[in-house]
């Protein structure tokens, strides 16, 4: 599956195209965590989004990372 990775910002411009999956690309830029969950979403598999992320900024685990923890810390705030 073809898988194009556009930096934008802190965010990515993506899109996806045959022959494996759909033709799909985003409307809007996406966190790298929204990345992986729409294209996973898709049926792309995770090491072809994860190369795409490396190659588009090689730094776009750290970020990830952070939208994680923050998003953990949200979930963990509405339990209490």
């Amino acid at each position: 599956m073809a898988i194009s990775v556009q930096v934008s910002g802190d965010r990515y411009q993506v899109s996806v195209s045959p022959p494996q999956g759909p033709p799909w690309q985003s409307a809007e830029a996406l966190t790298a965590t929204e990345v992986l969950e729409k294209l996973s979403d898709l049926g792309c598999h995770s090491t072809d989004i994860t190369d795409a992320l490396y190659a588009a900024n090689p730094d776009w685990g750290f970020a990830h990372g952070t939208e994680v923890g923050r998003r953990r810390a949200i979930e963990g705030d509405s339990d209490a």
